[in-house]
């Protein structure tokens, strides 16, 4: 007879852990959703039209490697931006958010605190920075706050990104977001 691990879990949960047990997991046979890169998307497109001609660079990591570490693997603790962008004699670090999330407001300050740290840009550190925040509706909320922090709140809605934020609303109240 051989015994079998199982995740613990608490008792309070209606589970057969007999179930989980046999499956060797806890985790339920559920199909992975497809990913989409939507705010990927969202960037591009709005590039296209506000800034087509100028220096990009997507995802990249930022912040600093620390000396004698190796790059490809200390560089997992550095952060993503969704986007930095090279306008005439500064530099725009973009954060895309769907839904106007205020966690990106958050995420642009540790970026523009990072990105003189980052050595792969070191030609750009002297430039000046400016912050974008790139959204697909307007939340008075938080283009307030980002108009506190100097950060520029931009609201881009292509259709295909409304259709989106509807489907959402018809999954669950709340879930799309969408202000009139």
């Amino acid at each position: 007879m051989s015994v079998q691990w199982c995740a613990p879990f608490h008792t309070h949960t209606k589970v057969n852990i007999n179930t989980l047990c046999e499956n060797n997991s806890v985790m339920a046979d559920k199909p992975r959703k497809k990913f989409l890169p939507r705010e990927s998307r969202l960037v591009a497109e709005w590039l296209e039209r506000t800034h087509p001609n100028a220096l990009q660079w997507k995802r990249v990591r930022l912040g600093p490697i620390a000396p004698g570490k190796d790059p490809k693997y200390y560089g997992i603790l550095r952060r993503y931006c969704d986007i930095i962008v090279k306008v005439g004699t500064s530099i725009m670090l973009i954060e895309a958010k769907m839904r106007p999330n205020p966690t990106a407001v958050g995420q642009l300050l540790l970026y523009r605190d990072l990105f003189p740290q980052t050595p792969e840009f070191t030609e750009y550190h002297e430039l000046p920075i400016h912050l974008v925040f790139l959204t697909t509706v307007e939340d008075p909320v938080v283009k307030a706050m980002c108009g506190e922090l100097d950060i520029s709140y931009a609201v881009y809605g292509p259709p295909w990104a409304m259709e989106y934020l509807e489907e959402l609303a018809a999954k669950k109240p709340g879930g799309g977001m969408i202000y009139v």
